[in-house]
Parts: C-alpha cells; sequence; structure tokens
C-alpha cells in the first residue's frame, strides 16, 4: 500500500478548510434579511476607501499619512486596524505614492479585482449592513446606487469580495439623489437623513425596507449636486444628548470670522478668491453702519446668497431636531448642535440655486474613531475655531487639502467610503446614558447654565 504524501494530504485539507470557511462566512441571501441598516460614525471604522488617480495622488498620500497616525497614536492591532483600501487608476500606486513596503503591509491594500480612476466613491454606493430574520444579527451589506459610469461594477466586486449582501437601486434614472452623499443616518437612534433629491423608487425601497416614518428629507434641491452631505454631518459625541453632535454648516459664522480676521489671515488662498474675500471683508464692515452697502455688487450678491442659505440650513436642521424628537417619542429632547464655517456660491439672492461650496465645505468630512479628517479651508481662522471646537469634544482632527474633489464641487466624504463594523461601536448607548446621568446630577446639584 502507497502512502500518501504528507505534503498532499495538507493542501487537500488546507483546501477544504478554506472553501468550508468561505462557505460559513459567505453572505446571506436576501430571503433572509428582514431589512438594510445603514452603519454611521459612531460604528468602529474597518477599511478606507478611495481611488488613487492621477489627480488624487497627493490625496491619497495624505490620507494614508493620517490613517497611519490614527492606527499608531491608538496602538492599534490585529482586526483593530484601520486599513487603506485602494482603489488604483492603473498598476500598482504603492511605488508612486512613497510608502515604504513595511507600511503598506501593515496599512494599506490594493484592490487586486478592479481598475477606475473616477474618484467618487460615496456616490456608488452606502457600505451598511443587512438585519437577519429570526435572530436580528447584523451583517455588512452594501447598497449600490445603480449610478454607473466608472465605479458602476465596484459594488458587486466589493460584495462578492467581502461577503456582503447587495443591494441595488430600484431606480435607472442614475440620480445624484441617490448617490450615498445623500443617504446619511444618526448615530443610536437609526433615522435616516436624505436630501429631497432622492427618486420616489429609492426612496421607497428605503421605506419598504427598513425606514419606513424613519427618513427625514432635507432640502437640497438648491444644491448643484444636491447632496445632504453638504451641509449636515454627525459626530458620536459621548456628552451630547442622543450620543452625538448635529454639525451643520453656517455661513454667518463664516462672515464673523473673515470680518474679523486680519488681511494676513487670507494670504494661503489662490489670489483670485483672497481679493475677493477681502472685498467681502470690507463690505461687511461697512454693513455693519449701512445694510444696505454693496447692492447689486458681486460680493453684495455673495453676502445675499449666504445669508438665504443660512435660513435653509437653520430651517432644515431645526425640522430635522423635531422630527427626531417626535420618531423618538421624546418631544423634549435636546441635541448638541455644532457650527463650523462655512460659504457657498451660486445663483440668486433670495431663493438659492444651482449652488456648491465656495472654500472647502468643512461639514463634508470624514470619521474614523475619534478622528476626524476635515477638509482644509487654507484660512488659519477657520481652522482653529474647528480644531478648537472639535478639541472641546474629545475628537482629534486632521486638515487635509482636498483640491481634486473641491475643484469638482465635492469634498472628502464625496471621495472616500469607509467599511465598518455594523456591531462594534466608538461609543456605546450605555456609555452615554451614564454621562447624560452624571451630566443631570450636575445640573441638578449646581443648577441650570
Amino acid at each position: 500500500m502507497k502512502r500518501l504524501n504528507w505534503r498532499y494530504c495538507f493542501s487537500v485539507v488546507t483546501l477544504l478548510a478554506v472553501c468550508c470557511f468561505s462557505m460559513a462566512i459567505a453572505a446571506p441571501p436576501l430571503s433572509e434579511v428582514s431589512r438594510i441598516k445603514l452603519v454611521n460614525n459612531n460604528n468602529l471604522a474597518q477599511k478606507v476607501l478611495v481611488v488613487s488617480s492621477y489627480s488624487t495622488q497627493k490625496f491619497t498620500k495624505d490620507l494614508f499619512d493620517v490613517i497611519k497616525i490614527i492606527n499608531e497614536s491608538s496602538q492599534l492591532s490585529g482586526d483593530e486596524i484601520v486599513k487603506l483600501h485602494i482603489i488604483s487608476g492603473s498598476g500598482n500606486p504603492i511605488p508612486a505614492l512613497g510608502i515604504s513596503a513595511q507600511d503598506a503591509e501593515k496599512y494599506v491594500e490594493v484592490n487586486s479585482k478592479f481598475n477606475s480612476s473616477d474618484i467618487w466613491l460615496q456616490d456608488c454606493m452606502e457600505i451598511c449592513s443587512a438585519e437577519l430574520k429570526g435572530t436580528g444579527k447584523l451583517v455588512t451589506a452594501v447598497f449600490d446606487s445603480n449610478r454607473g459610469r466608472g465605479l458602476g461594477r465596484l459594488p458587486g466586486i466589493l460584495a462578492e469580495m467581502w461577503d456582503m449582501v447587495y443591494f441595488k437601486n430600484p431606480s435607472n434614472a442614475q440620480s445624484h439623489g441617490d448617490y450615498g452623499g445623500n443617504l446619511e443616518v444618526t448615530p443610536f437612534d437609526d433615522i435616516m437623513v436624505a436630501g429631497d433629491t432622492i427618486t420616489a423608487q429609492c426612496k421607497k425601497f428605503f421605506e419598504d425596507n427598513g425606514y419606513k416614518d424613519r427618513m427625514f428629507l432635507g432640502q437640497t434641491k438648491w444644491l448643484t449636486v444636491g447632496h445632504i452631505d453638504e451641509y449636515v454631518m454627525f459626530i458620536p459625541t459621548a456628552w451630547a444628548p442622543g450620543g452625538y453632535s448635529v454639525v451643520r454648516a453656517d455661513p454667518l459664522y463664516a462672515f464673523d470670522l473673515i470680518k474679523n480676521a486680519p488681511d494676513s489671515d487670507l494670504a494661503k488662498i489662490t489670489a483670485y478668491d483672497r481679493d475677493f474675500l477681502l472685498k467681502v471683508k470690507r463690505l461687511l464692515n461697512e454693513q455693519m453702519k449701512d445694510p444696505n452697502a454693496g447692492q447689486g455688487t458681486r460680493e453684495g450678491d455673495f453676502i445675499a446668497l449666504n445669508y438665504a442659505i443660512n435660513d435653509i440650513i437653520e430651517e432644515n436642521v431645526g425640522r430635522l431636531k423635531d422630527f427626531i424628537r417626535k420618531s423618538s417619542k421624546d418631544l423634549t429632547r435636546d441635541f448638541e448642535e455644532v457650527s463650523w464655517p462655512s460659504l457657498y456660491e451660486g445663483s440668486g439672492t433670495t431663493t438659492p440655486r444651482g449652488c456648491c461650496a465656495y472654500l472647502p465645505g468643512v461639514v463634508n468630512m470624514l470619521v474614523v474613531r475619534d478622528h476626524l479628517i476635515v477638509p482644509a479651508t487654507h484660512i488659519p481662522s477657520f481652522d482653529v475655531a474647528i480644531e478648537a471646537r472639535l478639541k472641546a469634544q474629545g475628537n482629534k482632527v486632521h486638515f487635509i487639502d482636498d483640491t481634486p474633489y473641491h475643484t469638482s464641487m465635492g469634498e472628502i466624504h464625496c471621495g472616500t467610503n469607509v467599511l465598518r463594523d455594523p456591531v462594534r461601536t466608538i461609543l456605546t448607548k450605555e456609555q452615554v446614558e451614564k454621562v447624560q446621568r452624571v451630566r443631570g446630577s450636575f445640573r441638578q446639584i449646581h443648577g441650570e447654565r
């Protein structure tokens, strides 16, 4: 009787083990899914996705540097490590990025099954989770926005690579309103927040799959791209009521900072924008004496437009808070609202239309654990104001130049995507409740502030 070659036996056993493991972790069919559940910024990031093309090489390298800092400063190891998952425009992107082989092995993945120079990773999909019938277990999933174009096949490829449940937008309109940047969700209370540019078919899909009476529609038709992430975002915050802060764009705050900033504060932005903002600064100060000053001028129309936009944002954030109160059946609930300086350009002085961020839109950021990756405005007073508030909340902020995205009416959130753990979170409900009890006791002892 011949002896079996041990290497052959080992190979067979290994192959069988791999096959069994693959079968064990294969994504369940849609028939076993009870609902789609969007993940939020409180879910722990596992992979940050970015496209490294000719135009975004520097941004990708800067993003890698931040990912490395996050891993090393928090001493993450094993499955806690946050990886940068790169979709390459062509070939191996590592040499061009100047990332060492050791760092690349530890913190980088290059997608081996797909290449594209389409940089809008948030547009093509929403990486989310699916809840299984009977058990309530959450597994990773992806919602394919059905956008098509360069990244059109990526959601399906990732679903196969990472064993994710695959949902597809029933609408074939390829509408901006169905893209991932227009589909957000609040931590803890799971309220879906979308812009009113969402198609009726896409809206119905989410209502039929878990978000009936739990979907808030904000006004986004005044924006060219029309995404809710252009003016509102949510940051997990332990001491905030509900466990998160509502971050909103605030043109009036931006005007206050510009009005009081030294001229040298604008030195780092492009000459055209610098000269225009200096005119805006002078006019803002003139309007303190004469509110009608500058009417009909470009800078006067710009100021009027942003006042009107501020009213829209103010109204919509107010409606959002009321919607959450009613949905959570907590009509007296308070919110931590954080205003960040933001300015827009577009048409109309009383009825804004065709608008986009004039300076890099800081609200359109990326949240990775307790780190916030924010578009750099290149205006020191803006960055100082943002960083000071974030540090007070216990966050760490990293400013990145996102020019390739900003000049095409997008920012960091638009150009990236994140695979998040559907179960593990930065903050737990118990942690938030504990902090709120302590805050409540403090207020009772010392009185309301």
